[in-house]
């Protein structure tokens, strides 16, 4: 049973490349030594996960997130597909732990592993 709170979403998994995270500028990816001069976007998974993300981008459409897949990264992830979680979190992503909830554990430990922890101390 799903709380009232909660809302599906859908978001993209390539069983190599991981979640798909969203995009970036880039500008904004220097110390990949990339031309800052490129304004291409980069697309983000969680096995290369730079900025420590906990959240995916969520489509609120499943057709929506298959046209993005179609249009702009088919080509580099052909084995990709759409999976719906339920989520709570406010505006277009989907957060980490309701991933995991919505049985997708497997493809989210690079973005577990950004979750803030309340001591850093190593024991």
């Amino acid at each position: 049973m799903v709380n009232d709170d909660y809302q599906e979403k859908f978001i993209i998994i390539d069983p190599e490349e991981g979640i798909f995270l969203g995009t970036a500028k880039n500008e904004d990816m220097t110390f990949m030594d990339q031309d800052p001069s490129d304004k291409r976007l980069v697309a983000l998974f969680s096995t290369h996960n730079p900025f420590e993300i906990t959240k995916a981008v969520g489509f609120f459409d499943e057709e929506d997130a298959k046209e993005y897949w179609r249009i702009y990264l088919k080509r580099r992830c052909p084995k990709a597909f759409i999976a719906p979680v339920f989520d709570n979190s406010k505006g277009p992503y989907a957060d980490v732990v309701n991933i995991v909830k919505s049985g997708y554990g497997k493809y989210a430990w690079d973005l577990i592993d950004c979750l803030p922890m309340q001591s850093e101390i190593v024991h």
